[in-house]
């Protein structure tokens, strides 16, 4: 009996450890509001044009039905693992293992993108403000040893250094999409930015504008891996939920209309070629003055979404190592109940990746790429827990299950989420993102294979998935 004990307490991340209003803010800063308009922006333009807005419109409903799916698991589920504790319950054995399979490629790319984008970026801002030339290899290694540092110390204090900046990113972007639409952008107030025929490659535009405005949203399902930390997770988590996708889904929406028309309709050419089509919009409304606020305001996005990102994607490896399907030793915490073992794996492994993918295809190539699988994982993810929660109520809570709730959003869900997958395949993107669909089918062919090797080798493995730790006693 006490060897089990022990077991579970080093198994057992700390209960309380952070509020409702903590989770929220991990989740927001998760979906880094200033780095998703920055960089994405131009993105998500190639394929959706002038009905930018639009497209992440479609977005924001989207996440906003996938929110109310996670807020259904959330009120009976309180688990690091996230979709692969919902989807067991709503799948059995196979379903969830390969959501959490998949869940954990996905989560493994925001380390490597976020550490490479900021390393070039900072190394791009000193050599343009001070002359100096530092290779962005030293900064991405600088930045994963300060993440590193706070993340040791847990999660409520990467919760309070995530408040500061992400107040200080949506701040000072939404004083510059203010000021563009104030002084009536390029051509004046016009609606033209919400109507769909404005796509600039019609429904397959909207697509990718929908694939990349998901990618805008990206960490706010993260809330839902706070479920063992968070004090009354059942009714804290939900409201984390929606006011991540509330609030700053609202802010991308006015984001997409003001950089729409601070270009203007008859330069939407421009538009969708400018690589940096927020600086542009800086220096015209602004002045070029100005330029090294919206940089310092990226990089504070930045390393807001690192510190988020990582503490999410470490939770998931925790609880897949908890459960047996990685090194038991990465479901180990600290007497803090920390998970310091998950951390240090996974800070060495972003390092690694985001300097030999650097190295290969470039910083910004490397961030693109992993950004790519990130945003179709998520997507077959969100696909997945959408389709898990019918049969979660079904079969398990029948007296509650409401047709609205738990089968008619749903499914409109799922089907919305099939437009951004048709962006992604038609047409082919240039490589090597045309890779990553090839990358996600061959990744989940593995984790099948996998999964039978566990099923012959250690069946009892599959016996203990989807424990709810969150609701147990200590």
């Amino acid at each position: 009996m006490a060897r089990t004990q022990v077991g579970a307490e080093t198994s057992r991340l700390r209960k309380d450890a952070i509020s409702g209003l903590g989770a929220a803010v991990l989740a927001m800063a998760f979906m880094g509001p200033a780095t998703s308009v920055f960089f994405n922006t131009s993105l998500a333009a190639a394929g959706a044009g002038y009905a930018l807005p639009f497209s992440i419109l479609l977005a924001l409903i989207v996440c906003a039905l996938v929110a109310s799916a996670i807020t259904e698991f959330a009120k009976k589920i309180s688990s690091a693992g996230f979709a692969y504790t919902f989807n067991t319950h709503g799948f059995g054995k196979q379903g969830g293992f390969i959501s959490g399979w998949l869940l954990a490629l996905s989560y493994a790319m925001v380390g490597p993108m976020l550490f490479a984008g900021i390393g070039a970026f900072s190394s791009d801002f000193v050599t343009n403000q001070f002359g100096i030339a530092v290779p962005w290899w030293i900064f991405s290694t600088l930045f994963v040893a300060i993440i590193w540092g706070i993340a040791a110390l847990g999660i409520n204090r990467s919760a309070q250094t995530a408040l500061v900046f992400l107040v200080l990113e949506v701040g000072v972007m939404a004083a510059l999409f203010i000021t563009i639409v104030g002084a009536g952008g390029a051509q004046g107030i016009s609606a033209a930015p919400f109507n769909p025929a404005n796509s600039l490659h019609g429904i397959s535009g909207l697509g990718i504008g929908m694939l990349w405005g998901i990618l805008f949203f990206i960490g706010f399902e993260s809330a839902a891996t706070l479920g063992e930390e968070t004090h009354n997770a059942h009714r804290s988590i939900p409201i984390a939920l929606f006011a991540a996708v509330g609030i700053i889904g609202v802010y991308y929406v006015f984001s997409g209309y003001a950089a729409a028309i601070g270009f203007g309709q008859d330069s939407v050419g421009a538009f969708v070629r400018d690589d940096t089509p927020w600086s542009t919009l800086t220096e015209r409304y602004w002045g070029q003055g100005f330029l090294w606020v919206i940089t310092l305001t990226v990089l504070n996005s930045i390393f807001a979404n690192l510190l988020t990102g990582c503490n999410a994607a470490v939770r998931v490896i925790f609880a897949l190592g908890r459960e047996g399907f990685f090194p038991r030793a990465l479901g180990r915490v600290s007497s803090g109940g920390r998970p310091q073992v998950a951390l240090s794996a996974y800070m060495i492994f972003s390092l690694l990746l985001a300097l030999v993918g650097g190295a290969l295809i470039g910083p910004f190539g490397i961030y693109g790429f992993c950004g790519t699988i990130l945003g179709l994982g998520l997507v077959i993810i969100y696909i997945l827990i959408n389709l898990a929660l019918m049969r979660f109520y079904r079969r398990e809570h029948p007296e509650e299950f409401s047709t609205v709730r738990h089968a008619i959003l749903p499914v409109i869900a799922s089907l919305l989420l099939l437009l951004p997958i048709y962006g992604l395949v038609y047409p082919v993107p240039a490589f090597p993102n045309n890779l990553v669909p090839y990358i996600i089918v061959v990744w989940i062919t593995l984790g099948f294979v996998y999964l039978a090797v566990i099923s012959r080798r250690n069946p009892e493995t599959l016996d203990a998935m989807g424990r709810v730790w969150g609701d147990e006693p200590a």
